[in-house]
């Protein structure tokens, strides 16, 4: 019985489906874990459900079986990374960015993927056991990062620091197939963007949605929309940056400091509604090639459902 087990995930991974897909093109996932390791980590100043840790490794569990079997065909070429959008605390925490990728390009044949994902003949290394090293590593300096009080210029790093790093081009293998990647972004930030730089375009900090929220209201608007086309110095200024229009970004984790701790409203329009309005506005002027903005999930399961569902949609 096992024999016949491993013959099916074997013919699972090996399967092509290119009628899914444009004919002689094969799409491999590179996903980008990106968090923002500033104060909002901080459980004591804004407490939370579910980790940003708890959240990439429920991702990184789903590898296998779940994200190598969306849309699946034989070769996978997936890359699984962390990029920090303050490049300065890669030192400071003495991070280890070697172990922080999950690069499957690495593997020359697909039996060798396969007994790396599967475990199977007693290979060097697994994808389990990467897996548990890359989140090591992850968990080490996201506890540090709860405890500092750093910032996270997100801005910056939509204007330059998404790159040919973050985002790939298709590969030339020399066959007939060619190998393109989604790049997908999970941005880990509560959506305030304090960046030390304000009143010039580059920031969404808390007294910009507030003094947004108080214009608004003065202004017997009813469509906020509307007023934020006639009122543009609300609006954040688009990052000029060709790569975006590669680049796929699912926020999470977007935190409405105008509610109360219970959850209810205590300001209307509240810092969410807001926010999403002027982050939708900076994504599509930014273009970026597709976009979810996600408030802070209620569990785990639900965090990781988001990434998920995001990745199996085109």
């Amino acid at each position: 019985m096992r024999k016949y087990i491993l013959i099916g995930l074997l013919a699972l991974l090996s399967a092509t489906k290119l009628s899914a897909q444009k004919p002689n093109e094969i799409t491999h996932f590179n996903l980008i874990f990106a968090p923002d390791l500033s104060n909002r980590l901080n459980p004591k100043l804004y407490p939370k459900a579910v980790n940003d840790a708890d959240i990439v490794q429920g991702a990184m569990g789903k590898i296998w079986p779940d994200i190598l079997r969306i849309g699946r065909d034989e070769g996978q070429l997936d890359r699984y990374s962390v990029d920090f959008i303050n490049k300065g605390l890669i030192g400071l925490y003495k991070i280890n960015t070697d172990i922080l990728v999950i690069d499957f390009q690495l593997f020359k044949r697909q039996s060798d993927r396969i007994n790396y994902i599967l475990a199977r003949n007693s290979v060097p290394r697994t994808l389990k056991q990467d897996v548990s090293v890359f989140m090591a590593e992850y968990q080490k300096f996201n506890n540090k990062a709860a405890i500092s009080n750093n910032g996270a210029d997100i801005w910056t790093y939509f204007q330059s620091g998404i790159d040919d790093r973050i985002v790939l081009p298709a590969l030339s293998t020399g066959g007939r197939l060619k190998h393109k990647f989604r790049n997908v972004m999970v941005l880990m930030t509560d959506g305030y963007i304090e960046a030390g730089i304000y009143g010039k375009g580059y920031d969404l900090s808390a007294a910009k949605v507030k003094d947004f929220r108080n214009a608004f209201l003065k202004s017997n608007i009813d469509d906020m929309n509307v007023f934020l086309s006639r009122n543009p110095k609300f609006k954040i200024k688009p990052a000029k940056n060709p790569f975006l229009k590669d680049l796929e970004v699912i926020v999470l984790e977007m935190y409405d400091r105008s509610l109360s701790r219970a959850g209810a409203a205590t300001r209307h329009p509240t810092d969410m509604e807001i926010m999403k309005l002027i982050w939708t506005d900076w994504m599509r002027s930014s273009g970026v090639k597709r976009f979810e903005l996600k408030s802070t999930a209620s569990n785990k399961s639900e965090a990781v459902k988001y990434i998920i569902d995001f990745l199996k949609k085109p």
